[in-house]
């Protein structure tokens, strides 16, 4: 006889052990299945781990561009591009079946990158915009230097819009809405985490093997160019379209040898009691809905302190990075070493977020990620603000210059930040939405990670873009984006103590008091 709180697999009506529980809470008939997703989820987050490194490096090192050039990247490029991209996934999926689509998509990727390294960036000298380049310059203020460099090296900024698509396109579109379509829900609460492991260790492979191609291998014949970082350029590119091929070919395997014939249909979406599909909030009523409520409010604050404070600290390490490395080599690989780390952490993170939830409670682990960034930035702008004085200090204890200090307190605070936000960050914000009922879940979810999102990334970059074109360059804007910097980490942590303090009061989930209340503030805000 089983107990009702052990959980059964119902085909095999094996229970679960408490330790296989909490560490692979996949029964044998499943395991197929699961390690499958698993190598795709490893294979596509490889790939991004490597482009996401060389993107930057190629930017930031290309003609007469810098850090500068990044705000206007993610407003005028990125965004865009998202755009263009979902509306050519709607009309793929109009024509083709799914299975099609996802070929069709890794494979117009490959050959871009393919076309990109053979093509594009050893004639990019020839093919860029040089004198519309020279005449902008002369033209326009100095603070549009990001803007026009992205106009002068076009082939460069295509390519790292490309790059972030794979992320938008390929991670979140294809990949989980390929998982939520053939996992059910009793599947997907025992194997998505799992999915995250995978995700969260792609960057130590990626990172690792993007620094042993870069310092261990050189094949000339690949590059008739004698540029050392074209030829580790060509044979990362070379590397991804491996890793993309035997993606598709996992894909492919898992349609033919994995999934049951029901598995292919697709899964129908949320759907309330009466059969009707849930309307979609407007951009009013999703303000709405968080403006009434304290709670909400609060979560929204959270999701905004850390898409703003990581765009803005972003471009400010980006631009230590700049001045710091001239060979991009050197920037590559130093960045590929982060990314290592960045992997490891989040790893060890996401295994121990359970017992960090349990044993330290929630406020702790949603206020780890503001501690963290805001201890390192007070290194970072020191040494970036008064390098002068600290110079005996920081060769005498540490044999560096402060400008070596300034790059390596930013590159902690990159690897730790994103780390934390992989593993304890995100697993925080979604226990944030528990002591809701499930209305106010789906609608706070979506209105918060929407809005949030969205909201944080592209008002931080248009920030950016408004004190660089003021100022003249990033370095002139460091001082003010480091106030805002510093109210935006005060303002999230005092978010995060509110949200903690009614998150432990919400112990009686029959009762939610936390739910209740924020369903009536945000229906009578609706109603108004």
């Amino acid at each position: 006889m089983r107990t009702n709180d052990v959980p059964m697999n119902l085909n095999s009506k094996e229970p679960f052990g408490p330790i296989r529980e909490i560490l692979w809470p996949i029964h044998r008939s499943e395991l197929k299945k699961v390690l499958s997703m698993f190598f795709l989820m490893s294979f596509l987050c490889i790939c991004y781990s490597i482009l996401r490194n060389l993107k930057d490096t190629v930017i930031l090192t290309a003609k007469a561009s810098g850090a500068e050039a990044i705000p206007f990247l993610k407003v005028w490029g990125i965004l865009p591009g998202a755009i263009i991209g979902t509306w050519i996934f709607a009309k793929l999926c109009n024509r083709f079946s799914r299975e099609k689509v996802f070929y069709i998509i890794i494979t117009s990727f490959i050959l871009y990158f393919l076309c990109f390294a053979f093509i594009l960036y050893p004639n990019s000298e020839a093919l860029h915009l040089e004198s519309l380049g020279d005449t902008l310059t002369a033209l326009l203020p100095k603070g549009f230097k990001g803007l026009i460099s992205m106009i002068r090296n076009w082939t460069f900024t295509s390519f790292y819009i490309i790059c972030e698509m794979w992320s938008i396109i390929v991670l979140s579109v294809l990949f989980w809405g390929f998982a939520n379509d053939v996992t059910k829900l009793s599947e997907a609460k025992r194997s998505y985490g799992i999915f995250n492991i995978g995700a969260n260790s792609a960057p130590i492979i990626g990172g690792g093997i993007a620094i042993f191609v870069g310092n261990h291998m050189c094949f000339p014949f690949l590059s008739t160019s004698t540029d050392t970082f074209h030829q580790t350029l060509v044979q990362l590119i070379l590397v991804i379209s491996i890793f993309g091929t035997l993606a598709m070919g996992m894909y492919y395997w898992i349609h033919r040898r994995v999934l049951e014939p029901e598995g292919l249909q697709t899964q129908a979406k949320f759907i309330d009691p009466s059969g009707n599909k849930k309307k979609r909030l407007s951009l009013r009523e999703s303000l709405l809905y968080i403006w009434r409520s304290k709670y909400l409010i609060c979560v929204a604050c959270i999701v905004l302190g850390y898409n703003i404070s990581i765009n803005i600290t972003d471009v400010l390490w980006k631009e230590q990075l700049k001045n710091f490395f001239q060979d991009p080599e050197e920037m590559l690989d130093h960045m590929n070493k982060i990314t290592i780390g960045i992997g490891a952490i989040a790893t060890l993170g996401a295994l121990f977020i359970s017992v960090m939830v349990t044993r330290l409670g929630w406020t702790f682990i949603a206020i780890l990620t503001p501690a963290i960034m805001t201890t390192l930035a007070l290194g970072f702008f020191a040494f970036l603000f008064c390098g002068d004085l600290l110079t005996t200090f920081s060769m005498t204890l540490f044999g560096l210059t402060p400008m070596a200090m300034t790059v390596y307190f930013g590159s902690i605070q990159n690897c730790l930040s994103k780390a934390s936000k992989y593993s304890v960050f995100d697993a925080s914000k979604e226990l944030a939405f528990l002591p809701l009922d499930q209305e106010s879940r789906i609608k706070g979810k979506a209105a918060i990670d929407g809005l949030g999102s969205g909201i944080g990334k592209s008002g931080a970059s248009l920030t950016y873009q408004g004190f660089i074109i003021l100022l003249g360059s990033v370095a002139s804007s460091t001082p003010y984006i480091a106030g805002l910097l510093v109210v935006v980490l005060v303002l999230w942590m005092i978010a995060v103590v509110s949200v903690g303090k009614q998150f432990k009061t919400a112990t009686d989930y029959e009762s939610l008091p936390v739910a209740n209340q924020v369903k009536q503030d945000s229906e009578q805000a609706l109603q108004t």
